[in-house]
């Protein structure tokens, strides 16, 4: 099986194994600075994380999971339900019957939830919103207990109050499914469907299952209550559907958002995102600079690109592309023949390519959700083969703010990377690497802690409170990459290498960035930056 980042846009060696490569000092994690508590964390959230299950050995089995928690504002759970599918093997609906929380007053802090006396799971979490209670976070699964170790990157949201129902999901939405189909090969599943009433009437969908890329309308589906679950939709927003002969479970955030995770053939899972009136009419009305991130495999490994260009029309100009395949890292500077080659302003669909220098096209569908917001597919072919040899989705945003400087950069930042490590030792092996920080920018320097999860041997190790320091370089320019100037930052994690990373800005409050080489260690990781606001 090619191995698909599915968490990123997902181990363990022991630490010393893998990270301690080089040396490095220690870094004192700094004291917690900020205004959180118990209280930023209050309702109902919908969470979705994607990674590995420990089942022993050196076997480390694919696994997602969505659900809704319930949080007191007190740092007690009271209730909830998920949904996890493992390797193609879903769960039903599991209750959660407890749990615990805590919240530093940087944001940071722990999620644990109950279904007995006996099983609990456990997260790292960050707060990205600063009001009470908060509207959203990330979160790193950092199970390891007795009953289970697993790993997985993801985020929360808060719940719009209930109680919900199928008349909530109405409009159009746009879509970005990623996982494995039923023969545990990689997919990417994107596109958009028209809902209401319960009935999926319209839909078109690009699907790029095992290297082997399809598109089209979409047959009709539902959007319905689960009848084995009744009381699972009101209260928690809990369902099921069937989206282009596919089944699903879902879970509503409210009527903009809505969670989803397959429960037939395969291990998919993702957002759908209600589709606004601001999507561009005509290929002509797309004006605007975009970042992108896309992260999956190809036919070598584990796959990151990121990258910008600027629209203007058809014409794409000033691209510059970082890309990671199989951890041979390539910048990619003059990049050309870029062009939007088809939009429809109905649906929001389109296609663009550029070339490098040696001739070899870079193709990408994309869903536009809004004018400057959607999902993309990476369908690049190879020149060798003809034949699509990479599985890989992610986002497109419109890219704002710039110049970008050491004045508007600035401030508390959550971060989080997930991807692929290859520790060392007696017996390296290469699997998930998990990160979660808050971090302080001054003067573009970092300054925070970060929690660390490795899934490189027989033994999951969670490193908690790392302190982590770094520095944000501004190759000259803008800092957008239009002027073909790239951003780095290096992140120092304790006692380890300088862990290298380009970055791609898409505004003062997030940006895009993946590693550039392997200093330390070997990796295939991307992630975002985004402010804690």
């Amino acid at each position: 099986m090619n191995r698909l980042l599915t968490a990123v846009v997902a181990a363990a060696a022991l630490w010393a194994a893998a990270c301690s490569s080089g040396g490095g000092s220690t870094i004192t994690p700094p004291p917690p600075a900020g205004n959180f508590s118990l209280a930023s964390l209050k309702g109902q959230y919908a969470f979705v994380t994607s990674g590995e299950v420990f089942t022993g050995g050196l076997s480390a089995t694919p696994m997602s999971r969505v659900g809704i928690f319930t949080a007191d504002g007190q740092g007690r759970i009271s209730g909830g339900v998920e949904d996890v599918n493992t390797a193609g093997t879903p769960s039903g609906a599991i209750s959660i019957m407890g749990g615990n929380y805590t919240v530093n007053p940087d944001g940071r802090g722990t999620l644990t939830l109950t279904f007995g006396q006996t099983s609990s799971i456990s997260f790292g979490i960050i707060l990205t919103s600063t009001s009470t209670p908060a509207i959203d976070g990330l979160m790193i699964d950092e199970t390891s207990n007795s009953s289970q170790a697993s790993t997985g990157s993801g985020n929360f949201i808060k719940q719009v109050a209930g109680p919900l129902a199928v008349s909530d999901v109405a409009g159009t939405y746009v879509f970005d499914f990623a996982g494995f189909d039923g023969n545990a090969n990689p997919e990417s599943f994107i596109g958009e469907f028209t809902a209401n009433s319960g009935v999926i009437s319209t839909g078109l969908f690009d699907d790029n299952d095992n290297f082997s890329p399809s598109s089209g309308p979409m047959t009709l589906g539902t959007i319905a209550q689960d009848s084995l679950n009744a009381s699972t939709l009101p209260n928690f927003g809990r369902g099921v559907a069937t989206i282009a002969g596919q089944q699903f479970v879902f879970y509503i955030v409210d009527s903009s958002r809505v969670r989803f995770l397959s429960t037939s053939a395969g291990m998919l899972s993702g957002d759908a995102v209600l589709q606004g009136n601001s999507i561009p009419a005509s290929l002509s009305t797309i004006n605007s600079s975009f970042a992108f991130l896309v992260a999956g495999g190809s036919g070598n490994g584990g796959l990151t690109r990121v990258g910008r260009f600027t629209a203007s029309g058809s014409t794409l100009s000033k691209m510059l592309m970082d890309v990671n395949d199989a951890a041979t890292e390539i910048q990619f500077n003059n990049l050309s023949n870029g062009s939007i080659t088809a939009y429809d302003g109905t649906t929001g669909r389109g296609t663009l390519s550029f070339q490098d220098s040696n001739g070899q096209t870079y193709s990408f569908v994309f869903y536009l959700n809004s004018a400057t917001a959607g999902v993309i597919q990476d369908v690049s072919p190879s020149n060798t083969a003809g034949l699509v040899r990479v599985v890989a989705d992610g986002s497109i945003l419109g890219q704002s703010g710039s110049p970008f400087s050491s004045s508007n950069i600035s401030g508390t930042y959550a971060m989080n990377w997930s991807g692929l490590v290859v520790a060392g030792g007696s017996f390296p092996i290469q699997d998930e690497e998990d990160l979660l920080a808050q971090v302080k920018v001054t003067n573009l320097s970092l300054s925070g802690t970060s929690d660390l999860f490795q899934f490189t041997s027989a033994t999951l190790t969670p490193i908690f409170d790392v302190g982590t320091a770094g520095q944000i370089t501004f190759n000259s320019g803008n800092g957008s990459g239009d002027d073909g100037k790239r951003v780095d930052m290096d992140v120092n994690l304790s006692k380890t290498s300088p862990i290298h990373m380009v970055v791609y800005i898409v505004r003062p409050q997030l940006a895009f960035f993946a590693n550039r080489d392997n200093n330390g260690a070997q990796r295939i990781v991307a992630g975002i930056l985004e402010a804690q606001q």
